[in-house]
């Protein structure tokens, strides 16, 4: 009887532990960066560089896509669009970024009010926020894979990037 019971215990101790680590191993919520976080981080990118900007202006692609992009940086060829889930379903149908390529940049226009007129040249940024989730609910038991600091560090990095792209390819010419 003593053997049963002290087999109890122990099997109901192994069991509460299995239990315990199956809690740690669950996965942790994941949540794109928000809209307004990489705003921040796109106007002190900006900044950084000395640029200043202007936001929603109305920019059409190759493709005869019109959009309103989130930034257009005074009198350069840049705008930046930060793509959200609500974008995406206003936006339309956006062409893929080129093969190999970590930045997805496409020419376009600004649209201009006046019809008839041909808008400015752009080189449209775009930062879709599916490639920038991490996740934000980690506990002393569950530590996250990708952390809201290491999205933020990737994303201003892409913008030195893309900002290194553009002044030393095309404002050269």
């Amino acid at each position: 009887m003593k053997r049963m019971f002290l087999a109890a215990i122990l099997s109901g101790l192994a069991f509460s532990a299995c239990g315990a680590r199956h809690r740690s191993s669950s996965p942790l919520d994941t949540r794109p960066l928000e809209e307004s976080k990489s705003f921040k981080i796109i106007e002190e990118a900006l900044e950084e560089r000395g640029y200043a900007a202007n936001k929603d202006v109305q920019v059409e692609l190759s493709n005869k896509v019109r959009f309103v992009a989130d930034y257009r940086v005074k009198g350069e060829q840049i705008a930046i669009e930060y793509l959200s889930e609500r974008d995406r379903l206003t936006t339309g149908e956006i062409p893929a970024a080129g093969p190999g390529s970590r930045l997805h940049v496409l020419a376009g226009r600004t649209v201009t009010p006046a019809p008839g007129e041909a808008g400015e040249p752009v080189y449209v940024f775009f930062i879709d926020d599916r490639n920038f989730v991490y996740q934000y609910n980690p506990t002393s038991d569950r530590r996250a894979n990708v952390t809201l600091l290491e999205v933020d560090s990737r994303l201003r990095r892409d913008l030195a990037d893309f900002l290194s792209w553009y002044e030393n390819t095309i404002k050269q010419r």
